[in-house]
């Protein structure tokens, strides 16, 4: 076998196999919506975010006994 036939066998198949798996796996960037800019009118409805499965150590009193445990935080509305 001549060193051609080698780097072809070992190198070669090896490198288009692994090629073509990523051009099967990797396609490129496939559709995806518009990225919403600042400047563009908010269209999507309100979503409220609640931790209302959440179980608090302590049974979750603000300031009663010792051992309280602060989940969470709050938002003030001031920037």
């Amino acid at each position: 076998m001549n060193v051609a036939v080698v780097h072809g066998l070992f190198v070669g198949i090896p490198f288009g196999l692994a090629a073509l798996l990523a051009l099967l796996i990797f396609p490129g960037k496939g559709k995806h919506p518009k990225t919403y800019q600042l400047t563009d009118k908010w269209t999507h409805a309100p979503i409220l975010w609640a931790a209302v499965d959440e179980v608090v150590p302590g049974g979750g009193h603000h300031g009663h006994g010792a051992a309280e445990v602060i989940v969470g935080g709050g938002a003030s509305g001031k920037w």
